[in-house]
């Protein structure tokens, strides 16, 4: 069974599930700043309790882009670089669960497509940007009620990943 998720990540306008960090350091984000990226610099990151599993072919990064043009929506597959995972760990107050952490980069198609949205974007006004990462489950314990998950953003190869949710709690409704 697969039981779809959509998760924004990151809103450059603001949104309240935002580290407060993160909306700091994107609140100056322009179109000037957007246009610059290298996109083979972008990567994510999701960390998700085990035994959890994420769908690795369907994983995307979504950019909604508004500009005196109209609104688009545009989807760049994303490819795993790397997977590891995280031992359980006991603490004072409570114990974390074991881990799987995700890294992905922009596949090749995706580079060439980012970089004719960033064409694009230099001939027009204005812009508002929504980053979002797109995936499902591979497969999910029927007695699973809810599971733990982060999501980091990086944007530059000389930055840190940017925490967008850390341990957010997604609870799962399983199909009858």
């Amino acid at each position: 069974m697969k039981v779809t998720w959509f998760l924004v990540v990151f809103f450059l306008s603001g949104c309240a599930s935002i580290p407060l960090s993160t909306m700091l350091k994107f609140s100056s984000f322009q179109k000037g700043d957007f246009v610059a990226l290298e996109p083979t610099d972008i990567k994510a990151k999701i960390i998700i309790d085990q035994p959890v599993e994420i769908d690795i072919d369907k994983v995307d990064l979504g950019l909604e882009l508004e500009t005196d043009q109209g609104s688009r929506i545009y989807q760049f597959p994303l490819a795993l670089i790397e997977r590891r995972s995280i031992p359980a760990k006991e603490g004072w107050l409570a114990a974390d669960e074991a881990k799987t952490e995700y890294t992905f980069n922009l596949s090749a198609e995706s580079v060439k497509n980012f970089q004719e949205v960033q064409q694009l974007l230099t001939k027009s006004s204005g812009g508002k940007f929504a980053f979002s990462v797109n995936s499902g489950f591979e497969s999910l314990p029927t007695d699973l009620r809810s599971v733990n998950l982060s999501i980091l953003l990086k944007l530059e190869n000389n930055e840190d990943f940017v925490p967008i949710f850390e341990d957010a709690t997604i609870e799962i409704k399983h199909d009858s």
